[in-house]
């Protein structure tokens, strides 16, 4: 059960920021930090399709990503869970024709992975290969990405899955930070769910798909990015070769502003451990105040020495799980805190963090606190050019936004970051009137006496 307190919609910092049109940069840029030795070249081909290759000699495999700008935000609520819908579609090797199918079972074999994912912002192929299969991964991922057709049979089988796939979603607590995406926007935009209502799972048909495959798989809304052991030359006439064929055709696609619209949702369970979520709306991803936000939930809950883990945990052993996260899209964003405990304790430890939150608005953070989140987000940082997936996940959201990653450039940002930013950042994101709240465990009247 959903249980729901609606409010007057509120007007976020970020409200009416939209995702900007990616414009195509002149062919082949190349654009570097010095700090860190990194280098991204760019082009656009002709038909719009934007390309983004990282060389890292030092790597041993090749990480490839096809990212289209289309996730469950393009969506409104009669067609939400449609680009998910269509992930599972395309990516089915069963459903591919037969040339295409023997192509992917010969990379398999070969020892190359291929995943395919969706999200709010796009959905994205991924394949990671030897360097010697290179030009055979991105014909694979050519074809796939081009496939407008499909069959009444393709998509009755995937339903069948999707609706397995709902339902072992909503029974699970992996659920808990979309709802708190829905408790803080509603049902639109960054608001929805990615793997749709069940509803509309259960009625989409084969011109629907197809008619969204149309408007929304054409090259101006993909970015192909690269990173690994890869001569750009040589790469560059491949992808030519196998992408620049493609018609340039105008898309269509939902892109709203989105207003705040805090919510209580409670699941209620037997248990008496509870799972007890909420957040407050803040900065969006392309905020200049995203990395203030990031260091605040850092100093509240992110670690052994946060002050709410010391608190919460330690000194009054009222909880197990303590954490505070920060959520940005291209459109909006929020600091949130999540904690496991007695629900007997929920009261006494939803007061106690609004404890520290007004302590944080009046004092801000010390400067041994500060210098230490930062330490930890620039170690993390780092940690990203071993990471080769993470790197290009990192990259192609970059790109799909319209931005950039360097590692040298974020660190810099961060060290920017000041005590008075951070007490600036509290001060306008922690508003009692702005709270969103997800409980798994507790009752509607539970946590609505909390506020």
């Amino acid at each position: 059960m959903l249980a729901m307190r609606p409010r007057p919609p509120r007007q976020g910092a970020d409200a009416h920021r939209r995702t900007p049109k990616r414009r195509p940069e002149p062919r082949d840029t190349c654009i570097g930090s010095a700090m860190a030795k990194e280098t991204i070249i760019q082009t656009v081909l002709s038909n719009g399709l934007q390309v983004r290759l990282k060389p890292h000699h030092h790597q041993r495999t090749i990480n490839l990503g096809l990212y289209i700008g289309h996730g469950s935000q393009h969506e409104d609520y009669e067609s939400n869970g449609i680009a998910h819908y269509i992930e599972h579609v395309i990516f089915n090797p069963n459903h591919m024709p037969a040339h295409v199918r023997s192509l992917l079972n010969d990379l398999m074999d070969a020892g190359v992975s291929y995943e395919a994912y969706t999200s709010k912002e796009y959905t994205r192929f991924v394949v990671n290969c030897r360097p010697d299969l290179l030009e055979r991964a991105l014909h694979l991922l050519s074809i796939i990405a081009s496939s407008k057709q499909t069959s009444v049979d393709v998509i009755e089988h995937e339903r069948s899955i999707i609706l397995h796939e709902h339902s072992m979603a909503f029974s699970s607590s992996n659920v808990l930070k979309e709802l708190l995406d829905n408790a803080m926007w509603g049902d639109h935009s960054v608001g929805l769910f990615v793997i749709g209502r069940k509803e509309n799972i259960s009625r989409f048909d084969r011109d629907a798909i197809e008619q969204r495959l149309q408007q929304n798989y054409v090259a101006d809304r993909m970015t192909l990015v690269a990173l690994g052991p890869i001569d750009f030359a040589s790469f560059s006439d491949i992808v030519e070769r196998y992408f620049g064929a493609w018609e340039t055709q105008p898309s269509r696609t939902l892109d709203l502003p989105i207003q705040t619209e805090p919510r209580v949702i409670a699941l209620p369970t037997s248990s008496q451990r509870i799972d007890l979520l909420f957040a407050y709306p803040g900065a969006s991803f392309l905020s200049h105040d995203r990395h203030a936000m990031d260091l605040l939930a850092d100093a509240l809950g992110g670690g052994l020495k946060s002050r709410l883990f010391l608190e919460l945990r330690e000194r009054q052993q009222l909880a197990y799980l303590v954490h505070a996260y920060t959520v940005t899209y291209g459109v909006g964003g929020y600091i949130a805190f999540k904690v496991n405990c007695e629900q007997k304790d929920m009261e006494r430890v939803y007061q106690t963090i609004g404890e520290e939150l007004e302590k944080i608005k009046q004092d801000g953070v010390s400067e041994s606190e500060l210098g230490r989140v930062k330490a930890a987000r620039t170690t993390a940082l780092f940690g990203v050019l071993e990471n080769s997936s993470q790197h290009l996940q990192i990259m192609g959201r970059r790109a799909i936004l319209g931005d950039n990653f360097f590692v040298d450039v974020e660190t810099r940002s961060i060290d920017a970051v000041s005590r008075e930013d951070i007490a600036r950042a509290a001060r306008e994101i922690f508003v009692p009137e702005n709270v969103a709240i997800v409980g798994l465990g507790p009752k509607q009247e539970s946590l609505l006496q909390l506020i």
